[in-house]
């Protein structure tokens, strides 16, 4: 699979997906996890930028978010099932991989401006 279709099924939430996983679920897989992080940056280092990848990394990352959100939230009943000890860390390497994959192929492409 693609880095570009490991992203999309992701997006749309479609079986053995991350996200799928995470918010139909409730389990976090870490394997989905780290398959999403490694297309993100695939996508950066193969220097794909399209304006439909930028949206789709962006609406995963925030269901993502949210989903630690709920499930961190005491009034939510969304709970997430064996979640690991370091999820933090697996986080963390998926706002590494968004973070690299918009400074490369978003800020890296903004012209030299002097004040910026």
């Amino acid at each position: 699979m693609t880095a570009q279709e490991i992203l999309h099924n992701n997006y749309e939430m479609k079986d053995e997906s991350f996200l799928y996983y995470l918010q139909k679920k409730h389990i976090f897989h870490k394997d989905g996890l780290r398959q999403l992080c490694s297309s993100i940056y695939t996508l950066a280092e193969e220097n794909i930028y399209l304006t439909a990848i930028a949206a789709e990394i962006n609406v995963v990352y925030g269901q993502v978010l949210k989903c630690f959100l709920y499930h961190f939230d005491t009034n939510d009943p969304y709970s997430i099932t064996n979640m690991p000890e370091n999820y933090n860390r697996m986080i963390e390497q998926l706002d590494k991989s968004v973070q690299f994959y918009f400074s490369t192929r978003i800020l890296g492409q903004l012209p030299n401006s002097g004040n910026r």
